[in-house]
């Protein structure tokens, strides 16, 4: 009773293309964006997220909107860009206190 496994077809190595990077100038060089800028755009859609989400519940509670299922999304999307904007100023105090602490 011996079984005939034959062993898996796998693609050739060198059939697998891995996508180029390609990068004009080093990050932080001559861009055009500040990191205050990046932060005031993410604080701002952390905002419109959070406005979609209140909106989209307040809509579904009195009964303007049957879509459970989106508004349940808009609220998890809320909460996760809201927990990202916490992590992110975590990170930022961090950085500023080890900074703070070198110089002493």
């Amino acid at each position: 009773m011996a079984l005939n496994i034959s062993p898996a077809q796998l693609p050739q190595v060198t059939e697998l293309r891995i996508p180029e990077v390609r990068s004009e100038r080093p990050a932080g060089v001559g861009s055009e964006t500040s990191f205050a800028d990046r932060l005031r755009e993410f604080v701002h859609d952390v905002d419109q997220t959070q406005k979609t989400a209140h909106t989209a519940a307040d809509e579904y509670a009195a009964g303007r909107r049957n879509d459970l299922h989106g508004t349940m999304i808009a609220m998890s999307q809320a909460d996760i860009t809201l927990r990202l904007l916490a992590n992110v100023r975590n990170r930022v105090l961090e950085a500023y206190r080890e900074i703070m602490r070198m110089g002493a």
